[in-house]
């Protein structure tokens, strides 16, 4: 039985005392937020710090060893076909003769009759791709497109499926400067209807586009959420988010200390180091 649509007053995305561990070696350390509908958050940390591991958690890929998760107002395996999932690289094979709107009807599979694609779901891809600036790409090969027309594609197939939810995993990584400018915009644009979060190593990202931030970092797991509310990181949190700072090359550093004991007996402490290789 699918969950019942959140209303306007209730969070996309609800973080409640969770931890999460690799065997004995635990990622995230007693995780609790809320983010709210339309939001754009930019989740920051460094590399193995558990960015990618709170994004399968969010799908319902994984399940937290403690504490609760609610996604669009129910579990996230329950309204897992209202998320939509744009992973940092989609190995395909160049050969392969898929057209842009092949691709974003892919999104519609869920909803299509035996996989017969009717007008209304040939309509969902147009419009879809109308949203992220392809409307005339519909017939063009997949195989030749820029990276960042690739992204655009792939959140139009999300789009098309009726997502609420877009979670990103490094949306930007193998995009040419321009083509990130124009997708941080895209994002932004999505949050009239759409909550959006995506993970960054940058930091302008959060102080360019972002409404809100996490910053999640191995073993000490989400330090602090906040709204952007200015054009400086240090203006916006106060000094407090002591777990990054903003350096001359804008990128998350890693200057805090893992906490010395973990939380409801989730793995070992401050000597233990989880490596969580996709984040």
């Amino acid at each position: 039985m699918s969950a019942e649509r959140p209303t306007a007053a209730e969070p996309a995305i609800e973080v409640s005392d969770v931890c999460f561990a690799y065997g004995g070696q635990e990622v995230l350390h007693n995780v609790s937020f809320r983010i709210a509908r339309n939001a754009l958050v930019a989740v920051v940390g460094p590399n193995g710090g558990g960015k990618t591991t709170l994004l399968k958690l969010l799908l319902g890929e994984l399940e937290p060893r403690y504490g609760t998760i609610r996604v669009l107002g129910g579990a996230p395996a329950a309204t897992r076909v209202r998320i939509g999932y744009v992973p940092q690289t989609v190995p395909f094979d160049p050969r392969f003769p898929v057209s842009v709107r092949e691709a974003v009807l892919m999104g519609r599979v869920a909803k299509s009759r035996f996989g017969h694609y009717g007008p209304p779901d040939h309509t969902a891809a147009r419009d879809a791709l109308a949203r992220v600036g392809l409307a005339d790409f519909e017939r063009r090969s997949f195989a030749e497109l820029s990276g960042g027309e690739r992204q655009r594609v792939l959140i139009a197939q999300a789009l098309a499926g009726g997502s609420e939810l877009l979670l990103l995993d490094e949306p930007v990584a193998n995009v040419d400067p321009e083509h990130t400018s124009r997708l941080y915009e895209l994002f932004k644009a999505l949050t009239s209807d759409v909550t959006v979060m995506m993970v960054s190593h940058n930091l302008s990202v959060v102080t360019g586009h972002a409404t809100h931030v996490l910053c999640v970092n191995r073993m000490a797991g989400l330090h602090a959420i906040g709204e952007v509310a200015s054009s400086t990181f240090t203006e916006a949190f106060g000094g407090s988010l002591t777990t990054i700072r903003h350096d001359a090359d804008c990128h998350v550093m890693d200057p805090s200390a893992a906490l010395d004991a973990p939380h409801h007996g989730c793995g070992g402490g401050a000597d233990s180091r989880a490596t969580d290789r996709t984040d």
